[in-house]
């Protein structure tokens, strides 16, 4: 460095001010503190180190770059007024100058400004050493976790790594932006820069992020993903029952899984798989064969883990109008005669009427398990009527059209007598023999006259 305003050239360096700062040295220095301002200096500014309690006669100082005060070290020896002068050492990179009280300060700091920086003060009454330990901070650049993405299955193991510049003093790791507290689970390297997750549960899902600091910067990772695989450990179809379904309806299934990741889905219809690969299932009922039981199978890709729920799934027509045969029945009391529904076999209820009034099954009123055959035993003449079966289902009713039942009555009534409709077969009888007769005559007479 050059001359300082006001300053002047010493003689040569091996002349008599060696021998002054040597008769200096030959008294015991006093241990001297040094102040650094400011207390953490960064990267690319500027620092001070200021020795305290220096003798105000002290007649030169000497820092030098390391523990020791060999030459080699020596930055700089410094001359106070009136007559300020600066003799650069060795170790000076055109960046340290000296001021009063023997202050080095040193401009543009560098990484490898950081170490030890020890000042020699020369005084004929108390002169002084001191050392201090000087580190310059970097502003940190981001950290990084690796891996950047985790799946793991539950009760196992993962492990994060911070990536930072060696100036970071602290390390945290946050989940989900919370600071983590380590635990028996929860376990760090010695320098916190190492995660590792023992025993894991669905919990320990989230984003991890590292967050580095030092005295002049803090700065945290982008987020690391980590996906905890589980289940599934049930499955269940929506809804969860149905009322029978007409024909010509659509039909929405929804199959509800817990699992992570996404499991894969399989629906299958009374044994047979169907294509759909998807949660939901859509029905488009158009024939009985689509009714039965689904199945819905939910499989997870990771922990191969399979659970299935089912769901029957009723469907019913429009019912078509039934038959009743024969449509017209002539029958003798105390005889018996049988009447037949027929109908679509998904007719849940069959009901039979006569003159518009619902039978009641009774001895002589015999219906089959179905209800769809009526035996009608011992008829009376109170039999008679017109009869009709009526189906249903859940989404419709239908009645058949009439058929007549006649019951004819026996030969002789009950008394002996003869019975209206015997009497009536003799009149009848009668005039058919009278108009026989008079054919005949008239025949004669015609034939004789000829």
């Amino acid at each position: 460095m050059g001359r300082l305003p006001g300053s002047w050239d010493p003689p040569a360096w091996s002349g008599p001010w060696k021998g002054l700062l040597l008769a200096g040295e030959s008294r015991t220095p006093t241990p001297t503190p040094v102040t650094i301002t400011p207390a953490s200096p960064a990267l690319g500014g500027n620092v001070s180190l200021a020795p305290q309690n220096v003798a105000q006669n002290f007649t030169s100082c000497n820092w030098h770059r390391s523990t020791t005060n060999d030459e080699t070290s020596r930055i700089l020896t410094y001359f106070p007024p009136p007559n300020p002068v600066q003799h650069n050492g060795p170790a000076h990179t055109g960046r340290e100058t000296a001021g009063p009280g023997c202050a080095l300060h040193i401009a543009g700091l560098t990484l490898s400004d950081t170490g030890n920086y020890t000042v020699q003060v020369q005084s004929r009454t108390s002169p002084g050493l001191g050392t201090v330990v000087l580190r310059v901070y970097e502003m940190l650049p981001r950290p990084t976790v690796t891996p950047n993405q985790t799946l793991v299955l539950e009760n196992r193991t993962f492990t994060l790594r911070c990536n930072s510049s060696p100036s970071a003093d602290t390390v945290l790791w946050l989940r989900d932006g919370a600071s983590l507290v380590p635990s028996d689970r929860l376990v760090l390297s010695s320098d916190n820069r190492t995660l590792n997750v023992l025993n894991v549960t669905r919990g320990d899902a989230g984003a991890y992020q590292c967050e580095v600091g030092n005295p002049v910067s803090s700065i945290r990772s982008e987020p690391s993903t980590v996906t905890v695989a589980y289940g599934p450990e049930s499955a269940r179809i929506e809804p969860s029952e149905l009322p029978p379904q007409p024909l010509g309806s659509l039909v929405h299934l929804m199959c509800v899984s817990e699992s992570v990741p996404a499991p894969r889905y399989h629906w299958v219809l009374n044994s047979t798989e169907l294509k759909e690969t998807r949660s939901s299932l859509t029905l488009n009922l158009t024939s009985l064969d689509q009714q039965g039981t689904y199945m819905c199978q939910a499989q997870n890709p990771i922990t191969t883990g399979t659970r299935s729920n089912a769901l029957s799934v009723p469907c019913t027509e429009m019912l078509p109008r039934p038959t009743v045969t024969p449509n017209q029945t002539l029958v003798l009391e105390n005889g018996t005669f049988t009447l037949r529904c027929n109908s679509s076999p998904s007719a849940d209820t069959v009901l039979w009427l006569r003159d518009g009034a619902s039978l009641t099954p009774s001895e002589r009123l015999v219906l089959s398990p179905d209800n769809r055959t009526l035996t009608v035993l011992g008829v009376t003449r109170s039999d008679g009527g017109t009869y009709q079966c009526e189906v249903g289902n859940p989404v419709s009713t239908n009645r058949s059209e009439p058929s007549t039942v006649t019951v004819a009555s026996s030969a002789a009534d009950s008394s002996g007598g003869l019975s209206p409709g015997a009497i009536a077969g003799i009149v009848i009888g009668a005039l058919a023999g009278a108009v026989l007769l008079g054919g005949l005559l008239y025949f004669l007479l015609c034939k004789t006259g000829g």
